[in-house]
């Protein structure tokens, strides 16, 4: 472990990403905020990412390894939320880069205001983005201070550069993710936004920096942004609707401002990847696995909720594909 006390614990779960990942590590490397750590999970990788990772372990103390076998992203960041040292937690994925102001600007406005988190913007960039073109630190920056997260925070975190679920724009104070965990079922894809319901209702106060912290990589690797994946989107489904009845709508102490977000957000989610974008595809086996999930789901408690917050619409189209009458549904403009 590191010896100069880190600050700040940055977490990197690394998978397969030997093109881009010396980038991530890199962006890491240059931040303006030193006191730092950074753990990377090598999550059973079986290219070149070890070796990268090793050339910034021997070179820099700050950066340390754990290798674990391959168990998906949700797995390899508990991992590293087991090991992290530092009073604030940052996480960003293995393809992306963060511009060298970002540990500085997030920790100094998370003090200043005594915030359990602070988050900025963040910005996509191409394959082929690179480190000089990073964002530059601005003098005319902004600052919002904010509490009662659980309304504020879907009040006012909304628009095209302030993704209300993506972690990483976010430093959080490690001592209120005390045990917020990642759901390791969802291994690639929908663990973010399950996490930071968790971590919201546990905030009392947040920041909102007018800067960009985060630089997202669009990438032949990414898994939830190269469009709509059926399978994918299925299991997550499969997954996560059990889940938040379990967790969140079972629980007798839960406020009602975490219940009526998480339901508002799932209901929509579960209409949108198992009936919507369902039925703007044209491949007929999509269409009767999506039928087949939804016949199984209906009559479970856990379902009941999800789809008992739907409009009149949506539910109309979700019996057009629970009777097979595909060519029916996609006949109306869609979508609701």
């Amino acid at each position: 472990m590191n010896a100069h006390s880190p600050l700040i614990t940055v977490i990197i779960p690394i998978y397969n990403d030997e093109l881009y990942l010396e980038d991530a590590l890199r962006s890491v490397e240059q931040q303006h905020f030193t006191q730092f750590e950074c753990v990377c999970v090598n999550d059973g990788s079986t290219d070149k990412s070890e070796q990268i990772i090793d050339s910034f372990v021997e070179k820099d103390k700050r950066f340390m390894k754990i290798n674990r076998s391959n168990g998906g992203v949700s797995a390899a960041r508990n991992t590293g939320l087991d090991a992290a040292c530092g009073e604030y937690i940052y996480m960003m994925d293995h393809d992306d880069l963060i511009p060298a102001y970002t540990l500085k600007n997030l920790y100094e406005a998370a003090v200043k205001h005594n915030a359990d988190m602070a988050r900025g913007r963040m910005m996509m960039i191409a394959e082929d983005f690179r480190l000089q073109q990073l964002p530059v630190n601005k003098e005319d920056s902004k600052v919002n201070y904010y509490i009662n997260p659980l309304t504020n925070y879907y009040r006012h975190i909304r628009g095209k550069n302030k993704k209300w679920y993506y972690i990483w724009m976010c430093l959080f104070k490690k001592s209120t993710l005390k045990n917020v965990r990642f759901v390791e079922e969802l291994r690639s894809g929908g663990e973010d936004f399950l996490f930071t319901f968790d971590a919201v209702a546990r905030i009392n106060s947040f920041v909102q920096l007018s800067d960009v912290v985060a630089c997202h990589r669009y990438s032949k690797i990414s898994v939830t942004l190269n469009g709509y994946k059926p399978e994918l989107f299925f299991e997550i489904s499969q997954i996560v609707i059990p889940y938040i009845y379990q967790k969140y709508f079972l629980n007798t102490s839960i406020d009602k401002r975490l219940l009526w977000w998480v339901y508002r957000k799932e209901s929509y989610a579960v209409y949108r990847f198992l009936i919507r974008n369902v039925l703007k595809q044209t491949d007929i086996e999509t269409y009767k696995q999506a039928t087949a999930i939804l016949s199984g789901l209906v009559g479970e408690p856990a379902f009941n909720e999800v789809k008992k917050r739907w409009n009149f619409v949506q539910k109309i189209f979700f019996h057009l594909i629970l009777s097979q009458k595909y060519d029916v549904a996609r006949k109306f403009k869609m979508f609701s």
